[in-house]
This record gives C-alpha cells, sequence and structure tokens, in this order.
C-alpha cells in the first residue's frame, strides 16, 4: 500500500460526484415523468427507477462520507476488499480509452435511445443487439442472430404476454 498524503485523501472525486449528480437527476426526471403514467404502465420503470435514485443517492452519501472522515474512496469500509486503483482493470480503462473510444460509445448510447423514440422497445432491442455484436464486437453471425432473438422473444413474452405491461411505443412501430 502507497503511503498517501493527506491533501490527496482529502481531495474531492469531482468525476464521481459529477456522474452521480447526473444519474441522480435523470432518476428523478424518469421516477417524476412516470407518475402521469397508468399504474399497470409505469410499473417496470417506477421500480427501476427508484432502485436506481436509492442507489444513486446511497453513493453520493458514501461519497460525501468518505469526504468528510478523510479517508480515500480506495481506502476500504469492511465488506468487499479494495484492490489498488493501478491494478484495477476498469480504471485503467477509464483512464486510458482515447476520444474516438468514448466518441463510439457514446455514439452506440446515443443510437440506442434514438432507436428507442423512433422504433420502440420491442424493435430496437433485438436490432441494436445484432449491430452492437456484429459491428462492434465482430461476434459470429449465429451468434449475434441468436442473442437478438433471444432478446426479442424474452422482451415481448415477459412484458407483453406474461405481464400485460405496454411497452413504449415508438414514432414508427
Amino acid at each position: 500500500m502507497k503511503p498517501e498524503s493527506s491533501q490527496s485523501a482529502r481531495a474531492w472525486p469531482v468525476a464521481d460526484l459529477v456522474i452521480t449528480a447526473a444519474l441522480i437527476a435523470l432518476f428523478t426526471w424518469a421516477l417524476s415523468s412516470s407518475m402521469e403514467w397508468s399504474v399497470r404502465a409505469a410499473l417496470f420503470p417506477r421500480l427501476v427507477t427508484t432502485f436506481g435514485l436509492a442507489i444513486a443517492l446511497l453513493h453520493l452519501v458514501l461519497l460525501l462520507v468518505r469526504r468528510r472522515s478523510g479517508t480515500s474512496a480506495d481506502a476500504g469500509h469492511g465488506l468487499v476488499p479494495i484492490s489498488d486503483p493501478e491494478d484495477d482493470p476498469l480504471d485503467y480503462a477509464f483512464s486510458t480509452a482515447g476520444r474516438r473510444a468514448w466518441t463510439v460509445s457514446l455514439a452506440w448510447i446515443a443510437a440506442f435511445f434514438v432507436g428507442l423514440y423512433v422504433l420502440g422497445v420491442l424493435v430496437t432491442a433485438p436490432l441494436f443487439t445484432l449491430a452492437y455484436l456484429r459491428l462492434t464486437v465482430r461476434a459470429s453471425w449465429r451468434l449475434s442472430v441468436a442473442y437478438a432473438a433471444v432478446i426479442g422473444v424474452l422482451l415481448y413474452v415477459v412484458f407483453e404476454l406474461l405481464l400485460t405491461v405496454p411497452t413504449p411505443d415508438g414514432v414508427l412501430f
């Protein structure tokens, strides 16, 4: 373990705070938007957004408590051992990803949400899965088509047939 200066242990985790605040705002907006829907249509979105909001708020509290107590985010608090940040492949990936990698990732996310708006969830999820697996992951056609088919069938069976929860339609479908 490396010795830390008191200043580095007290530094604000700015990126964590910004992302957490954005998630809190997003989940709050989504939850308030779902209040206009019927109880049946809003059941799943309310569950997801409430859970997401709770987790984001908990993360914010943990960030503030760590800041106040003077421990770094990497110091750990008991249950799960925290690895050295230099050994963490996720930290490495985020800190070394170039502008192109970030742009491509954000473009895929934007394409997914545009697809949801235009095509609806039952069409977008399988199409996006197929496109992402083929173009980015470079998975085989067999795996990509099978995975997309399972996603499409699963969404349709669970939401339309079993739960009879209406899924949001797109502009076209």
